[in-house]
C-alpha cells in the first residue's frame, strides 16, 4: 500500500471515535449544562468494570469533580512487511479546559511525520453560550449555529482518548487492580493494563453502515478493514482512578493490534492523558478577543470573483419580478 494509504488508516483510527459516538447530543450551555448526558455512568464507580469508566466525558468529569485541566497525547504507527516495508507515524497533542460552569475550551495538533509546516491543528472555546473555533493559521470566528454540540464533541474525542482505545482492544482488555496512591490532593487507585489471556468473543454488532451507489471508496474500505477485521495482539499500561468519583486522573495505555485479512500489518496505538489541575487552580475559559463574525461567503473567494468580473448583482436588479397585472 502506498505511504498515503497508511497515513489515511493511521488518522482513520482516531477518527472512529467520532462514529462510535452516536447522534450528536443536545445543545449545552447554561441551561443546559445540568441536563447534559455523563455517557449513561452510575453515579458510584463500578470497580468490577473499570473499564466503563474510561469512556466519562469532560462534562462528567467536570461535574463530579469541579473545573479540572487536562492533557494528553496519542500517536499511531502502521508497518507491513510488504514491498519492501515501510512505516508511517501520526502524532497527536491535546489539551482540555473544562469549567464547573460549563464553559470549556479544547486544542487539538496532528502530526502527520510530513516535516517542518506539516502540523494541523484546531482549538474551540465555548463561552457565554457561544462557540469560537480557529484553525492552526487562521483567526478565531464565532460559531453562532453550533450551540456548543460540536465544540463538545470536539472536546470529548481528545478527553476520552484511552476510552476509545480501551473501545478498540474490546473485551481483549484487562485492569487488574493494583493498589491506592496519592495524586491531585486525592485518593486513586490504581490498576494495571494487560492483554486477557482468554478473552471472550466480542457480541456482534448490526451494521448500519451505508454508503452511496457504488459502495465506499478505496480509504473507507482500508480503514473498515481494519476496525472489522481487528485482532489486539498487546496491551500494556496502568490507569488511576479517582476513588470517589471514579474520573480518570491519569492514565496510559499501549495497544498493539494484527489485522485479521493481512497479517502483514500491524498497528501500535498509544495514548498517555492527565488531570493537571483541579478547582481553584484551573483558570476560567474566556472568549477570544477580536473574533471575526461567522462567515458564510468566503471573502477570498467572492473577491477573486469580482476581479475576475463575476459581480455580484444588485439587490434590485436580483428582487423577483413583480406579478403581472
Amino acid at each position: 500500500m502506498p505511504r498515503r494509504a497508511y497515513i489515511a488508516l493511521a488518522i482513520g483510527l482516531a477518527a472512529q471515535a467520532a462514529c462510535s459516538r452516536g447522534a450528536p447530543e443536545p445543545a449545552e450551555g447554561p441551561a443546559t449544562w445540568a441536563a447534559e448526558p455523563g455517557g449513561g455512568l452510575p453515579a458510584e464507580p463500578d470497580w468490577e468494570h473499570p473499564a466503563a469508566l474510561l469512556a466519562m466525558d469532560a462534562g462528567e468529569a467536570a461535574r463530579r469533580l469541579g473545573s479540572l485541566e487536562w492533557a494528553g497525547t496519542a500517536s499511531f504507527t502502521v508497518t507491513t512487511q510488504a514491498d519492501g516495508g515501510s512505516r508511517v507515524h501520526v502524532a497527536e497533542r491535546h489539551r482540555v479546559r473544562q469549567a464547573a460552569s460549563g464553559e470549556f475550551e479544547a486544542d487539538a495538533e496532528i502530526d502527520e511525520g510530513r516535516g517542518p509546516g506539516g502540523e494541523a491543528g484546531k482549538h474551540v472555546v465555548f463561552s457565554g453560550g457561544l462557540t469560537y473555533a480557529h484553525g492552526q493559521f487562521a483567526p478565531w470566528r464565532e460559531r453562532p449555529t453550533d450551540h456548543g454540540r460540536d465544540a463538545r464533541r470536539f472536546r470529548d474525542e481528545s478527553f476520552t482518548l484511552a476510552g476509545d482505545l480501551a473501545r478498540l482492544l474490546g473485551p481483549a482488555l484487562a485492569l487488574a487492580p493494583a493498589g491506592q496512591v496519592s495524586l491531585l490532593g486525592r485518593t486513586a487507585r490504581r490498576f494495571t493494563v494487560s492483554l486477557a489471556r482468554e478473552a471472550p468473543a466480542a457480541a456482534a454488532e448490526t451494521d448500519t453502515r451505508r454508503f452511496a451507489t457504488g459502495g465506499a471508496d478505496e480509504e473507507t474500505r482500508r480503514h473498515l478493514a481494519f476496525l472489522d477485521g481487528r485482532v489486539p495482539v498487546a496491551a500494556s499500561g496502568e490507569v488511576l482512578f479517582d476513588d470517589r468519583t471514579g474520573v480518570p486522573l491519569r492514565e496510559r495505555i499501549s495497544g498493539a493490534f494484527s489485522v485479521k485479512d493481512d497479517p502483514r500489518v500491524r498497528v501500535q496505538v498509544e495514548v498517555a492523558g492527565e488531570v493537571k489541575e483541579l478547582g481553584p487552580k484551573v483558570a476560567a475559559v474566556v472568549a477570544p478577543k477580536n473574533a471575526l463574525k461567522d462567515s458564510r461567503k468566503p471573502p477570498g473567494v467572492a473577491l477573486a470573483l469580482e476581479r475576475a468580473g463575476f459581480k455580484s448583482r444588485d439587490k434590485a436588479a436580483a428582487a423577483e419580478p413583480a406579478d403581472e397585472p
